[in-house]
């Protein structure tokens, strides 16, 4: 899991608006995206610090162990 799919990389960098410039989709395709990707990973972040967490995670480079 050494590479994060894009649509969550985009996410981490500048959030959902940067999904829907990067690949064309509405809001609610980029939630849906980023979502699956995210679950697809295992991850189970909770609120608002949870998901602010796992986007500082993928911005560090780091395993998303979490």
């Amino acid at each position: 899991m050494d590479q994060v799919r894009h649509p969550l990389d985009w996410w981490a960098y500048g959030g959902y608006e940067e999904d829907m410039r990067q690949t064309g989709w509405k809001l609610a395709k980029a939630r849906r995206e980023v979502r699956k990707t995210i679950k697809s990973y295992g991850c189970k972040p909770i609120g608002h610090k949870g998901y602010d967490r796992l986007r500082e995670t993928i911005m560090d480079s780091r395993a998303l162990d979490t």
